[in-house]
C-alpha cells in the first residue's frame, strides 16, 4: 500500500511540475514495491518523472530495468513496449538526446489490445515534437492531423492542449483545428 501511495503522490507531483519531489516519491514506490508487478507500476512514471528533471543517469537506469521487466511481468496499459516507446521519446528528447529520439521514431512498436487507446495520442504528438525538432514538418503535420482527429474523438482535451503547444506557429493550420476542437468539447460539455 506504502508503494501505491508513493507511486500516485508522485505522479501528481510530476503534474504539478514538482519534480524533484515527483522523483524523489517514484524512486522510493520503486524501491517500496513488494514485486515485480509493482515495481513495473512504478517505473513508467518514474522515467516520466527523471526525464522532465532532465536526469539523464536516472532515465537511462529506469528504462534499463524498465526493458529487463517487460519481459517477466505483465502488460498492462502504461507498462507495455508501445507506452514505453513513447515515454523513452520524450525523455530522450528532455535529456538533451535529440538525435538519438530521430532514430528511434520510426521504431514504434504497434498498440496491442492492452494499451489505452489515449496512449495513441499521447504517441502521436510526442511523435510530432521528435519530428519538428528533426525539420520534418510534412511528418509532424501528418502525426497532428491523426492526433486531432484521435483526440476529438476520444474526447481528450488535455491532448488537443499539447497539439497546440506542439504545432506552435510552426504549424498554424494545426494549432487552428486543435484549438477549434478544443473549443468544441469544451462548449459541449458547458451545455
Amino acid at each position: 500500500m506504502t508503494s501505491y501511495a508513493l507511486r500516485m503522490h508522485g505522479n501528481e507531483l510530476r503534474k504539478a511540475s514538482l519534480r524533484g519531489a515527483a522523483v524523489q516519491r517514484l524512486c522510493r514506490a520503486a524501491a517500496t514495491a513488494p514485486n515485480d508487478t509493482a515495481r513495473a507500476a512504478a517505473l513508467p512514471l518514474l522515467a516520466r518523472a527523471a526525464g522532465a528533471l532532465r536526469n539523464g543517469r536516472l532515465f537511462d537506469r529506469v528504462m534499463r530495468e524498465t526493458d529487463d521487466l517487460l519481459s517477466r511481468v505483465d502488460h498492462t496499459s502504461l507498462f507495455n513496449p508501445f507506452s514505453l516507446h513513447e515515454i523513452r521519446l520524450r525523455g530522450l528528447v528532455s535529456t538533451g538526446r535529440t538525435d538519438v529520439a530521430m532514430r528511434l521514431v520510426e521504431q514504434s512498436p504497434a498498440p496491442t489490445t492492452g494499451v489505452a487507446p489515449q496512449w495513441r495520442v499521447i504517441e502521436l504528438i510526442t511523435v510530432a515534437h521528435v519530428q519538428l525538432l528533426a525539420d520534418d514538418r510534412g511528418g509532424a503535420a501528418e502525426s497532428l492531423g491523426s492526433a486531432i482527429r484521435e483526440a476529438a474523438t476520444q474526447r481528450l482535451p488535455h491532448q488537443l492542449q499539447r497539439i497546440t503547444r506542439t504545432a506552435g506557429t510552426r504549424l498554424p493550420a494545426l494549432h487552428a483545428a486543435a484549438s477549434q476542437s478544443l473549443e468544441q468539447i469544451r462548449s459541449e460539455m458547458a451545455a
